[in-house]
């Protein structure tokens, strides 16, 4: 599976870019929804288009729909609720939405709902087609693919021959092959104190057990590189591991024109996510990878002004990320 597209109702379209980053980080290209990139077309449509030419822009649509049915994989709906009037629509898909559906059912691809099929008078039909259930699970869409091979794609060909990429791939040592990974990718990659940034990722595996070891040593590489979490899966890394480094992989944005109380909100956001994610190996994880930045000799290394915005920046959310973390081993116990 290569390409997903995202078929949902113009209310949800302020959803998509959310759900495009992170399908992108996974490895997939991205087909995304006809005239998203105008969000006004509703009341365009309302205003300007006689019955005739709203007509002709339905038929248009249609052949659109078709067309990237037949180019895709997959289709992903994104079903969140519409609200209107004050009327809430659960897990809303409208009737060109459902078209869309179909349109990918005939060409007998899988198909992803974000949520559960709304009640209605499409229920059945619905249903007819076998829809993949996800609840907001995105990383779940990894179960229906093939990762048997190495595929021609695969972001490591530009790092290593192809020889070696299969070599990797057959390694069953997985610490070993993250070990040899990061060093390769992360070779030239200085920290902001000028160290070798491969330091702070062996430091972070060093502070976990087991399978976190390894998703230690890769938790930045989806982030920092071109890596995506498709390439790791068809190298062979367990999808577990793949799994928590996708939790912990924030999407890419520009954050350039931020202020800076917007970034510490950003940040929380971020940690709040991995709260939320229900993983208590991402969250351990990311409080190894918080650990090691705040150490103070690391900080004291910084110049002030770094130094207060770090403090500033993970303070109060490591001490609320060890406190979620110590509760949840309170209950294992």
């Amino acid at each position: 599976m290569k390409k997903i597209w995202i078929a949902c109702s113009k209310w949800n379209y302020l959803y998509v870019e959310k759900i495009k980053n992170r399908l992108e980080q996974m490895g997939y290209q991205v087909i995304l929804p006809n005239f998203i990139e105008d969000p006004m077309i509703e009341e365009r449509i309302k205003k300007e288009f006689t019955k005739e030419k709203h007509i002709a822009f339905c038929r248009n649509s249609f052949l659109q729909s078709q067309e990237k049915a037949k180019n895709s994989d997959a289709i992903f709906v994104l079903n969140q609720d519409k609200i209107k009037d004050g009327v809430v629509y659960p897990n809303y898909i409208g009737g060109a939405t459902f078209l869309e559906i179909y349109d990918s059912y005939s060409c007998n691809h899988p198909i992803f709902f974000y949520h559960d099929i709304p009640e209605g008078m499409l229920y059945d039909e619905l249903e007819g087609m076998n829809p993949i259930i996800l609840q907001e699970e995105l990383f779940d869409i990894f179960q229906y693919d093939d990762f048997s091979e190495i595929s021609k794609e695969n972001h490591f060909r530009n790092y290593f021959t192809e020889s070696d990429c299969q070599k990797l791939k057959d390694c069953e040592d997985n610490y070993l092959k993250a070990a040899i990974v990061v060093r390769k990718l992360f070779e030239k990659k200085r920290d902001k104190s000028d160290h070798p940034y491969i330091e702070h990722l062996q430091r972070v595996s060093n502070r976990l057990e087991n399978h976190l070891q390894i998703a230690g040593l890769l938790h930045d590489i989806v982030e920092d590189t071109e890596i995506t979490c498709k390439d790791l899966l068809e190298l062979g890394f367990p999808l577990d591991v793949v799994e928590i480094v996708l939790i912990v992989t924030k999407e890419k944005q520009d954050t350039s024109n931020l202020s800076k109380k917007e970034k510490l909100l950003l940040y929380e956001k971020e940690i709040e996510s991995v709260i939320n994610s229900r993983r208590r190996d991402a969250s351990l994880l990311k409080e190894a990878d918080m650990s090691d930045n705040f150490q103070e000799d690391r900080l004291r290394e910084l110049p002030k002004e770094k130094q207060e915005w770090f403090s500033e920046k993970y303070g109060k959310q490591l001490v609320k990320l060890r406190k979620v973390n110590q509760e949840r081993n309170q209950k294992l116990c």
